[in-house]
């Protein structure tokens, strides 16, 4: 067994690196005021490439933080490096973050309030400006494996909890929604979303805010003696309502007050969510009622997926074949995995004579879930607004306000939350993101949509999104300047609408070919799913600072600004505090009779930063923590 220290020698090793882009900021940097000015890193010398100098210590698309600013010392000791040395130039993170990538098209930064909806207009104008290169880009001879890799890599990790999602739905609601329902709105939202989102790089979906909304509202209606179809379509259209009021008048903006401390805990908690769900259904097998050799059979599937799936991404970094086998092979690694072990599973379950292992719940036909009960055939995809077996209330049309503040709020912390983590200015996007814009398609087309066929709300899923932007991201490890380990940065991002369409185009897909996909083993899923999840902690600066305090040799640790700006014991209180806190929200949205005071106690994060914080921490240590 690896020991922490030894496991932290290994992270913390001084890994030199193979390419580097040399181009310098300076030409950038210009461009921009001073505040906006990139902080940039001593010169770093270039070695020869070893077996080593590709091992990647961070996720694709995920860079861990940047390393800690040098002293004055530092820097005159790198001004002693050879004249004939070829030195490159590490951009760190910006000074301000806006939202996303700085400012450059002419128009106020993305979460900046304007009134008079001027925030939507500007959106509008700002998308605009890109939209035919988010169509070419796709296409362009360096993005083109990549988009046809993230395509099938992220249709699957769509797949499955929109299934399980489906499956939830169809228990909850007594059947009156189910996976045909769930897939269909995963289908349409994507598509709209894929054509005119502020942000195409999110990915719609089934969350569980949204089911523990759902839950909520089918209680409701049956200790009131309401229809629950018709009661879903009235605080829909409120909700869309709402929506759009606030697009319009620019409450996106106060999405700004949220700070890497609830960015943190907002994606810590969905991460350990995902994979809580991942462990709940590897639970499932063991005490589900089949057979010991399905049972073992299931593990092994699910065990060989995750570790397939991580030793073809690693695939990139390593020495075998030659670096174009490799990046295609890593592109395609989820695919060929899923692909292997589905034609494997087929053969030797007939070998071993295993019947009951379990596979995809595709449905045959595309029918709405519920019958009709006045007519005993399936109900019409157009939702009854007044009633079935009997008339719903004209006041009870105005009460449905109440349960659709709470989905109102659910959605705009779905909506903005994943989209900030999303456009956080490490993630080099050229593009910028456009809030206002996202929110109104919201509540123009999705939502009312989802209303009227009687669907369930997509919103975009924090993980199938930070996924799909892993997957669309080309990194490079690079050297901390102490050579105290690695950091990994961006070098390009394949920002594009055609992986979002394309997906969602295959979810209507496996909806028509159910007999096809059915043949795909649950266990292969789950292993993709354990896959997301745990790949998405290592890019987490918690997380990153949980694995520091695990390191008791100080001279161990990397070179990281957080650990070497901020007192050990400052650092560990409040890393501790944010896991309390994550810990706390992970058990709540797990329990079915509060999980709806959910959305209301991520929503007082904020005001907790901003007032309860500085009452905690040392300033310093918020200072750097918070950056």
């Amino acid at each position: 067994m690896t020991s922490h220290g030894d496991a932290a020698a290994e992270y913390t090793q001084n890994v030199p690196y193979e390419e580097q882009d040399t181009r310098h900021e300076d030409e950038h940097a210009a461009a921009h005021s001073e505040i906006l000015r990139p902080q940039v890193l001593p010169p770093i010398q270039r070695v020869p490439p070893t077996a080593q100098s590709r091992r990647e210590f961070s996720i694709k698309g995920l860079p861990l933080d940047h390393a800690a600013q040098a002293t004055d010392e530092d820097v005159e000791a790198k001004k002693a490096v050879a004249d004939d040395t070829e030195v490159v130039e590490v951009a760190a993170v910006g000074a301000v973050d806006l939202g996303g990538a700085a400012p450059s098209d002419g128009l106020p930064p993305p979460l900046q309030y304007q009134g008079r909806g001027r925030g939507l207009i500007n959106d509008i104008k700002r998308r605009a400006r890109y939209y035919r290169t988010d169509w070419t880009d796709a296409f362009l001879p360096e993005n083109l494996s990549v988009v046809l890799s993230t395509t099938i890599f992220i249709f699957f990790a769509c797949l499955m909890p929109a299934l399980a999602f489906g499956s939830i739905y169809d228990t909850m609601s007594g059947g009156q929604i189910g996976i045909t329902e769930t897939l269909l709105s995963t289908g349409i939202t994507g598509l709209i979303n894929a054509f005119i989102s502020g942000q195409p790089l999110t990915i719609q979906g089934a969350t569980g805010p949204e089911l523990a909304y759902l839950t909520m509202l089918f209680s409701m209606s049956r200790t009131l003696g309401f229809e629950f179809m018709p009661a879903k379509f009235w605080a829909g259209l409120w909700q869309s309502l709402m929506t759009i009021a606030y697009s319009l008048l620019e409450v996106c903006c106060l999405i700004n007050k949220v700070t890497r401390f609830t960015e943190e805990i907002f994606s810590s908690m969905i991460t350990l969510i995902e994979v809580v769900a991942a462990a709940t259904n590897i639970v499932n097998i063991l005490i589900g009622k089949l057979t010991i050799g399905a049972k073992l059979f299931s593990i092994i599937i699910v065990a060989l997926t995750y570790v397939f799936a991580v030793k073809f991404r690693d695939l990139r970094a390593s020495d075998w074949l030659t670096a174009a086998w490799r990046k295609q092979l890593a592109n395609y690694g989820v695919s060929i995995t899923i692909l292997i072990l589905t034609i494997a599973s087929a053969i030797l379950t007939r070998a071993f004579g295993i019947t009951d292992v379990r596979f995809l719940n595709i449905p045959e036909t595309i029918r709405p879930t519920w019958n009709d009960p006045t007519t005993g055939v399936a109900r019409s995809w157009l939702v009854k607004g007044g009633g079935y077996e009997k008339p719903f209330p004209a006041w009870a049309i105005f009460l449905m306000i109440l349960p659709a503040i709470g989905g109102c709020l659910l959605g705009f912390l779905d909506q903005n939350l994943t989209e900030v983590l999303i456009n956080r200015k490490d993630r080099m996007f050229k593009k910028l993101p456009a809030y206002h814009l996202s929110n109104m398609v919201c509540g123009v087309l999705l939502y009312p949509i989802c209303a009227v066929l009687g669907l369930p709300a997509c919103h975009p899923a924090t993980v199938r999104s930070l996924a799909h932007v892993m997957a669309v991201t080309s990194t490079e490890v690079v050297p901390l300047p102490d050579g105290k380990g690695t950091t990994v940065r961006v070098s390009g991002v394949a920002e594009q609408r055609v992986t979002h369409l394309m997906i969602h185009v295959l979810i209507f897909v496996a909806l028509a070919a159910g007999p096809v996909l059915k043949y795909v083993p649950q266990p292969i899923i789950i292993g993709v799913f354990l896959f997301l999840g745990i790949s998405s902690i290592r890019g987490n600066q918690m997380f990153d600072r949980i694995f520091v305090l695990f390191t008791c040799e100080r001279e161990r640790w990397p070179a990281y600004y957080y650990v070497q700006d901020v007192d050990r014991r400052e650092m560990t209180r409040f890393t501790i505090f944010q896991a309390v806190i994550t810990a706390i929200l992970v058990a709540i949205s797990r329990i079915d009779q509060i999980a709806i005071v959910f959305p209301f106690l991520m929503a007082m994060m904020i005001p907790l930063r901003i007032y309860g914080v500085p009452r905690l921490f040392d300033a310093v240590a918020i200072e750097v923590l918070d950056r």
